[in-house]
């Protein structure tokens, strides 16, 4: 952890908004609403309006009413608005897979500038020698407690971008990669001159120069950008801690178009966090538990993430502003899942722009709305036991779904593929591998099961997990079968999914036996088709492949109806692997059949995983728990319409939100939070 608290702060300012005359009774008025630090995003184009020449007049003030008003500062680089010099001067203008140029212009979010490119060496120059000055001019202000590298990394569209400077980072990436041209041309079956010529994608049909054009721009760049800023800060300043945040995580992703490979792009920061890539609204189980599978997803990739951007509604005028129980719950849930920074977006609402009336704590004159009361006193509750949560996380659990990159790449441009020569966004796409594994995480929530999110990155990890989920696991390399093959030797079990090892690595369809652990795994028909398993006597749909494989030394565990397997066991040393013939977590995400999640829970009870009675998912209510190693803490998160009520054993040493304390019982209201601390 990188402080001595869990950081509840606002984002507050990004020019022009809010305005001057507001700024002094705002910061002091945070207070009230349990805020202690505000972040404030410098805007390129606005504080750098001609080249060389700066004007932080008004970051200057902000921080000295921070300091009067004894408040924290976050410093975000907003480097997408560039400077006109940037277009003007050294061509950074994007240019568009058709030679267009797409210049910059404003959005809500980035108003002016928005945005050129940064692999042109001129432009990332002058943005190095704008966060310099930054730095060099707020690295000693005793409120500043850390910088935010970039809003939001991500890299959208895929379109972006195709000027000469990208397609030679491109060839150097490839180079780097392959080494030598003659290398790259046989590993992917192509016709390459040479890596200083080589051709960028303009549809996504042959998928591997797509592929590897997003691994260069959604992982590859990605991580350059954040340590282009990184470097930047640490010439001047190695004390404060630098992060960054992605706008639509891994987890979450539909599209080739917004991509974002949090695992390797968050190695270039000191830690990570993400925005909210889903709906704001916590009025349905649904909604519930995508929230909790978001925050459990980026604990993953950081265990001491920054839940950024926390929406109370988007506002816009739409009615999809929080309740006081919306945010509760998102702010007690990422509490509960080991969050350690909590940033609202926003304080005030936005007044300019798209983004108009958008996602204020406050109303755009300065009024609080609704969720304020709830922010109040989360914060309060969170100062006062501040000594349970910093340093707890959530116990390791006893399921990993496993996350892999390549294989959700490869899943997206599967879709895209099927468009008439466009990277469109298709009306009848699968979204396989994200239905996959979140509908695989709603089953096992629901049925009382804790879940944790494993990437590929870290094979080393496995042997903590009992079983271990794969979904849509398309892009097996050799290197991870013999390290999931290493897991189920020596007592694992794996549940791999439809698809598993359909691609070599160089996205071409296997053909052949995939050798796994004991078996040999051939896919002999695919069809995307409609087909049932009957499970109990209840036939049960099953979509959107129905596969039949010859996968040697296996015995039938399920049947379709027409009798043909539907999934594969085979034993391995002390371990077993279960391969399903049908989109076992994507059949549930789209039905959500009670007998396909029975036949699943009773599967893991026998591989002794069993779930906790008393954090058993209803649709209503749940549990979840913290813990530092001396001390638990139990969140009730109660959403049903009568009051939740718990035996204790000992008195709690704190308790908070709603919940309320009498003899051995804890008692929870409906619809509302509550916690309790007791020694472990």
């Amino acid at each position: 952890m990188h402080f001595d608290k869990i950081i509840h702060a606002t984002q507050y300012y990004r020019a022009p908004t809010p305005l001057k005359d507001e700024w002094e009774s705002d910061i002091s008025d945070m207070s009230e609403i349990s805020i202690d630090t505000f972040q404030i995003r410098i805007n390129w184009r606005w504080n750098e309006r001609a080249m060389g020449i700066y004007d932080f007049s008004d970051v200057d003030e902000l921080f000295d009413i921070a300091e009067r008003n004894g408040k924290k500062v976050i410093i975000k680089f907003l480097l997408e608005c560039a400077p006109q010099y940037v277009f003007d001067k050294y061509g950074g203008t994007i240019i568009g897979p058709k030679g267009e140029l797409i210049r910059g212009g404003s959005h809500g979010a980035f108003y002016g500038g928005w945005k050129p490119c940064f692999t042109n060496p001129d432009v990332k120059r002058r943005a190095s020698l704008f966060v310099e000055e930054v730095v060099k001019r707020y690295k000693d202000r005793k409120s500043l407690i850390l910088y935010n590298a970039w809003n939001e990394i991500r890299n959208k569209p895929v379109e972006e971008c195709f000027c000469p400077h990208c397609r030679a980072a491109f060839g150097r990436y490839l180079k780097e990669k392959f080494g030598t041209v003659e290398r790259l041309n046989s590993f992917y079956g192509v016709a390459e001159e040479s890596f200083e010529n080589i051709a960028l994608p303009s549809m996504p049909h042959g998928y591997w120069d797509t592929f590897e054009f997003k691994k260069f721009k959604g992982s590859y760049e990605l991580y350059n950008y954040l340590s282009f800023v990184k470097d930047a800060v640490r010439k001047h300043d190695s004390l404060h801690p630098v992060m960054s945040h992605t706008g639509f995580c891994s987890a979450f992703q539909t599209h080739i178009g917004d991509v974002c490979d949090d695992f390797a792009v968050s190695r270039a920061v000191d830690f990570f966090g993400t925005s909210i890539p889903c709906l704001c609204n916590m009025d349905t189980e649904e909604k519930r538990l995508d929230f909790l599978m978001l925050n459990d997803y980026v604990r993953s990739v950081d265990k001491d993430y920054f839940l950024y951007e926390i929406y109370p509604g988007l506002g816009m005028f739409k009615d999809e502003y929080d309740t006081p129980f919306d945010m509760s719950f998102k702010l007690y849930s990422a509490l509960a899942s080991g969050a350690k920074g909590l940033v609202y977006w926003q304080y005030r609402a936005e007044r300019v722009g798209m983004e108009n009336d958008c996602a204020g704590l406050m109303r755009a004159d300065g009024t609080p709305r609704p969720v304020a009361s709830a922010v109040a006193d989360f914060g309060k509750e969170l100062e006062r036991d501040m000594q349970y949560f910093l340093g707890a996380h959530p116990e390791r659990a006893d399921v990993a779904i496993l996350f892999d990159f390549d294989s959700m790449l490869l899943s997206e441009i599967e879709d895209a593929s099927g468009n008439n020569y466009s990277f469109d966004e298709r009306k009848d796409a699968l979204y396989y591998y994200k239905n996959s594994h979140a509908g695989m995480y709603r089953l096992l929530a629901r049925g009382g099961v804790k879940v944790d999110y494993l990437s590929t990155r870290e094979p080393k990890k496995l042997s903590d997990y009992k079983v271990v989920y794969l979904p849509y696991y398309n892009m097996l390399s050799p290197e991870f079968a013999e390290h999931l093959s290493e897991y189920v030797r020596g007592g694992g079990t794996l549940i791999a999914d439809e698809g598993f090892g359909l691609r070599e690595m160089n996205t071409w369809m296997q053909p052949y036996d995939v050798d796994f652990s004991a078996a040999k795994i051939r896919m002999l028909e695919r069809r995307q088709m409609p087909s049932s398993v009957v499970i109990d006597g209840k036939s049960v749909n099953t979509s959107p492949f129905k596969t039949e494989y010859n996968v040697s030394g296996s015995h039938v565990a399920l049947s379709f109806s027409d009798g043909t397997p539907a999934i594969y066991s085979v034993d391995s040393g002390k371990g077993r692997v279960y391969l399903s013939a049908f989109g076992l977590g994507y059949t549930y995400y789209v039905d959500e059949s009670e007998n396909l999640a029975s036949y699943v829970l009773s599967l893991l009870s026998d591989l002794g995983v069993k779930p906790r009675e008393d954090e058993k998912l209803s649709s209503e209510v749940f549990v979840r728990r913290l813990s530092d190693g001396t001390h638990n803490t139990t969140f009730v998160f109660n959403c049903s319409d009568d009051e939740y009520v718990s035996s204790i054993t000992e008195a709690p040493l704190s308790f908070g939100g709603s919940a309320t304390r009498k003899d051995d019982k804890i008692s929870i209201p409906s619809h509302s939070i509550g916690y309790f601390v007791n020694k472990r």
